[in-house]
């Protein structure tokens, strides 16, 4: 019998498991990156998806990207915060506020 109800199917030993289930972990996490790299990409730029969401995926690949804002210079914060807001706002159908 070769089915998942007990049979001669060691799922453990096939995927590694019974050696180092953290190594095993580690390499399905690995493998499945691109396609979540691939899903986030696409969320942020599907306009069938709701803004909230669009937004959020391209903030955590910006921030992915461009890492902390800290140590650009004073100021880069507030100037970063100020473009998430304003693009939050947007996204969320508020006119935006009038630059200075």
């Amino acid at each position: 019998m070769n089915d998942f109800t007990g049979g001669s199917l060691d799922e453990s030993a096939m995927f590694g498991f019974a050696s180092d289930p953290i190594e095993a972990a580690k390499k399905i996490l690995r493998d499945g990156a691109p396609f979540a790299a691939s899903a986030i990409t696409t969320m942020s730029t599907d306009e069938a998806i709701a803004p909230s969401v669009r937004l959020n995926a391209a903030k955590y690949i910006i921030d992915r990207q461009l890492g902390p804002v800290g140590g650009q210079g004073e100021g880069a914060d507030d100037l970063l915060a100020a473009f998430l807001e304003e693009l939050n706002d947007v996204a969320n159908g508020k006119a935006p506020k009038s630059s200075k």
